[in-house]
Formats: C-alpha cells, structure tokens, sequence
C-alpha cells in the first residue's frame, strides 16, 4: 500500500470507494492465505476474504481508530473463519488449490513446502504462516491469537522442528535452511 493504513481506512470512512479498491490491492490475499491457512479450504477462505472486506468497508469509522488496523483486521480474519469452520460444522480438509507462498519459486519446492505446512497442526499452521508470510513479530501474533507469547513462540519452534525434520526426511535439508 503506497499510503498509510490509517489514511486509508479514514478516506473509506469518509465514502471513498477508491480508498476501498487500495485497501483491497493491498491486503485481499493476506487475508486470503490467512483465512485459507486456517480452514484449509480455497472456496471459504474467498468468501471469508469477501466478508471481511466488506465488513471492514462497513465499520472503517470504527476501525479508523484503532492504533494498528492491519492487525485488526487480521484478528477479525482468525475469529471470522473460526466461526465460519464452527457454524458449517466442517472437518477442514486441504483442498485442491495450493497455499500461495510468495518466497518459494519452484513449483517443486513450492510443492515439498505446502506438504510440510499442510501436515502441522492447525495452531503451528497459523503461527507459521502469521510469522513466516505475513511477518508479523511474536508479540503481534500473541495479540492476534490471544495467546501468551510464550505459547506463541513455542508453537513456531515446534513447528519449525517438524518442517526441517520433513525436509531431513526426504532428503532436501538444503531447501529446508533456504527457506526457514
């Protein structure tokens, strides 16, 4: 986003629609791969994109005074799509679309990558992709989970113990280092 977070969303609360399209350019597949990290399925992460989106068009005169606004809408992501996973009653099974990993260019490593992150448990998912992709720091993915930040570190270490020791396992040790 070439503007600041806050402007935007002041601009949105303000009725512009161009403010809208700026904050969807710049935060629709963060969310997506958020919301799609947690569910595990391509179809309810876009329609969760799609809500959140539009409930954030909705309530930008609410948002537009929080004190870091990507993080809120990153929490409402979680909460949102945990809902959604509750209220559909769904096992979350990995779909046929893949986890958009910016860093990872080969499609064969691309591929060894999603297998690993698809077999983490849900909570080390979110953490790593929170940490991993988004890049947000341990105390902002403690706020964003509600968690102690003690557990939030944990979940990272443990999940990066079982990504290297996947990589160990099928023999590509090297992409592990490159990567994580």
């Amino acid at each position: 986003m070439d503007r600041d977070t806050h402007t935007v969303i002041a601009d949105m609360a303000r009725g512009s629609m161009n403010a809208f399209g700026e904050l969807y350019d710049s935060l629709s597949s963060r969310i997506f791969n958020y919301a799609k990290t947690i569910t595990r399925d391509k179809e309810m992460a876009e329609d969760i994109t799609h809500d959140i989106l539009i409930q954030t068009l909705k309530h930008a005169t609410r948002i537009e005074k929080v004190a870091d606004p990507v993080a809120y809408i990153m929490v409402a992501t979680r909460n949102h799509s945990y809902n959604v996973m509750k209220r559909e009653s769904r096992v979350t099974v990995l779909s046929d679309g893949v986890i958009e990993i910016g860093a990872i260019s080969s499609p064969v490593d691309r591929l060894l990558f999603e297998d690993a992150f698809s077999a983490l448990p849900a909570n080390q998912r979110e953490t790593v992709y929170l940490r991993f992709i988004c890049g947000y720091t341990y105390k902002e993915i403690a706020s964003i989970q509600n968690a102690p930040l003690v557990s939030v570190k944990w979940r990272y270490g443990k999940a990066i113990a079982k990504l290297r020791e996947y990589f160990k396992n099928n023999e590509t040790e090297e992409k592990c280092d490159e990567y994580i």
